[in-house]
């Protein structure tokens, strides 16, 4: 896939969150007044807008995820703790 392909990929992955941040803009200091620059500032305030909103998707899915791999291990240490004292109190 290419770097600046907006198509966004079906699984959420830290590359693709860090490689956004990276590529956010920082917020324009002051407002210039030039003609028809109107349409190209809605247009970067869209853009920048999608992207916050995906970073926050990113962040909260892969928050999500990683909570639950956490919650998985724990569960597969327990089981195996359980076999173990089941099988040494026989």
């Amino acid at each position: 896939m290419d770097q600046n392909d907006d198509t966004r990929p079906t699984i959420s992955t830290k590359e693709e969150l860090l490689r956004r941040l990276r590529e956010q803009r920082a917020p324009l200091s002051a407002a210039k007044l030039e003609p028809a620059r109107g349409l190209a500032i809605d247009a970067r305030r869209q853009v920048d807008e999608e992207n916050r909103k995906r970073i926050a998707t990113l962040r909260d899915r892969l928050g999500k995820a990683g909570t639950e791999v956490e919650a998985q291990q724990v569960f597969a240490r327990l089981g195996g703790f359980a076999k173990s004292n089941f099988s040494q109190s026989r």
